[in-house]
């Protein structure tokens, strides 16, 4: 049964995902609206939203029943009394379902989900692992140009997945209903290490780019190095240690359950990229 409401908020409606998210709603005769951190009430479709202060979950939530919620980290402290009091304003507002994009194998990501799970809304959580597009619009691209990614993933493998597939399936289960009360574990259907990534795109290229691999210590060092806070660097490189200690070297089947095909390959991603 298709879900009747039209107005579908995306938190983080500019990023990779979300600008993926709201372009594909519109195909779907929606009307999705996103949020920024920059105040103007004069663009259409755009609400002011700050995960750092509650006052504008109100708002931003005005006429609003279907909800994308996407997270800066829902592994961050904190993160579970923000999610706690924006779920908590959705149901004094007009939100009847919200769908949460999350995280794989993290305690602390579980803890947000169950926030979301055990409110009145109908919901759905969408687990994805790592996007391929990392590498070609996120946090990896430098590196691939430069010659040189430097994280500190060592030998555990990842199913990466294209955000095109992730979109597809986060705007089925937010205009289908057949999707609520369901956990969806997105991922690529293939395991492979950060280093074979990097090499794939280094061949497509014709370029000989580097994979270096710093232990957690010497990361967050290098975290520190390009700017970052010394708190923000140390809860990254933890949360880092956590999920690449191998707990999500394993392929879900999401995409599958959701779309009924298979997830894009990594190799196709590597072809119809330029980087």
């Amino acid at each position: 049964m298709k879900s009747l409401t039209k107005n579908v908020l995306i938190i983080g409606g500019k990023g990779k995902n979300g600008r993926r998210v709201a372009e594909k709603l519109k195909s779907h005769k929606f009307n999705p609206i996103v949020t920024t951190r920059t105040i103007n009430e004069h663009v259409e479709n755009e609400r002011y939203f700050d995960w750092n202060d509650s006052s504008t979950f109100g708002p931003a939530l005005k006429n609003i029943e279907i909800v994308y919620i996407v997270h800066p980290d829902t592994s961050m402290l904190g993160a579970d009394q923000q999610l706690e009091g924006l779920i908590t304003e959705m149901m004094n507002q007009s939100v009847s379902k919200a769908v949460l994009l999350s995280g794989r194998g993290q305690a602390s990501v579980e803890k947000c989900e169950k926030i979301l799970m055990q409110s009145q809304l109908d919901w759905t959580v969408i687990r994805s692992a790592w996007f391929n597009q990392n590498f070609s619009e996120g946090h990896f691209l430098h590196g691939i140009r430069s010659g040189e990614v430097t994280f500190m993933a060592d030998t555990v493998k990842e199913p990466f997945v294209d955000l095109e597939d992730l979109s597809d399936v986060v705007v089925e289960c937010l205009t289908n209903n057949a999707h609520n009360g369901k956990i969806y574990e997105v991922t690529g259907s293939e395991l492979l290490t950060f280093a074979e990534a990097v090499n794939a795109i280094g061949v497509k290229l014709k370029r000989n780019i580097q994979y270096q691999y710093l232990n957690q210590e010497a990361y967050r060092q290098y975290l520190k190095n390009a700017g970052l806070d010394e708190f923000i660097a140390a809860h990254m490189t933890q949360a880092f240690s956590e999920i690449l200690d191998g707990r999500n070297e394993s392929i879900g089947k999401g995409v599958t359950q959701v779309l009924g095909r298979d997830p894009i390959k990594f190799t196709d991603f590597v072809k119809s990229n330029k980087f």
